[in-house]
């Protein structure tokens, strides 16, 4: 969707159905965090999916999506779903059933519990707050996968399309900052990891979130959506994955 530059036919299709949007962490950005059509991100933990609802829906309209990233499918048996390439969205949906803008749960009862992290010091909501603050027009947040990909995927406050990149699999992060950056001479790329790595791409920014410093403890989230599921396998306080 973002690689496809087919943000604004998604917004389109949006605004044109009445429905909101649910974007894997792959798609950061497509709406922006406080777009009153941003449903909130899936992928990330065990019951993402059945918190947004897609598991009740008559009609659920796919776009781009990356089995990577897709780590449930409640919607199976019980939608039709309708799967339309990115760069066809802007025309698409006239013959579609009017949606829904009230958001799901996926947004609601995630917010409830993060939106007072982003106010304490140490947590890492508030980092991620801090880190899009202050990360300059056409700059780039990659994270590494594991809880310091976890927090940036659920928290990043994202306003750009493609300005935050988790990767899907591990041990490629330093690459894609390293992409990035080459991408378009002088961008301002950070590269968030859970220990300072061996080396980094030239003009790429480390910021290291040592857990002894900051608070990747999921347990709240966990109680809400499940284990973390995204990347293959369930992740703890201060492990990685």
């Amino acid at each position: 969707m973002v690689r496809d530059g087919c943000v604004d036919g998604l917004r389109a299709f949006a605004e044109r159905v009445g429905c909101g949007v649910v974007n894997t962490w792959g798609a950061k950005g497509v709406l922006r965090w406080d777009d009153p059509l941003h449903f909130g991100t899936a992928g990330l933990q065990a019951r993402d999916f059945e918190l947004a609802g897609l598991g009740d829906v008559d009609v659920l309209v796919t776009s781009g999506l990356d089995p990577a990233e897709v780590t449930a499918q409640p919607w199976l048996g019980r939608a039709e779903v309708i799967d339309v390439r990115p760069a066809h969205l802007a025309a698409a949906g006239p013959d579609l059933p009017a949606g829904t803008t009230k958001r799901p749960r996926l947004y609601t009862d995630l917010a409830a519990v993060v939106g007072p992290l982003y106010e304490r010091v140490g947590s890492a909501p508030a980092r991620a707050a801090a880190l899009a603050a202050a990360l300059p027009d056409g700059g780039v947040v990659v994270a590494e996968p594991g809880l310091v990909g976890f927090w940036i995927a659920r928290t990043f406050p994202t306003s750009v399309p493609g300005s935050v990149i988790v990767p899907a699999a591990g041990g490629v992060a330093a690459a894609h900052a390293a992409a990035a950056r080459l991408a378009i001479k002088g961008r301002p790329v950070v590269l968030v990891v859970g220990s300072a790595p061996a080396r980094a791409a030239p003009g790429v920014q480390v910021e290291v979130w040592d857990p002894e410093e900051v608070d990747l403890d999921p347990s709240a989230l966990v109680e809400i959506a499940g284990p973390i599921v995204a990347w293959g396998a369930p992740l703890s306080e201060g492990g990685g994955g």
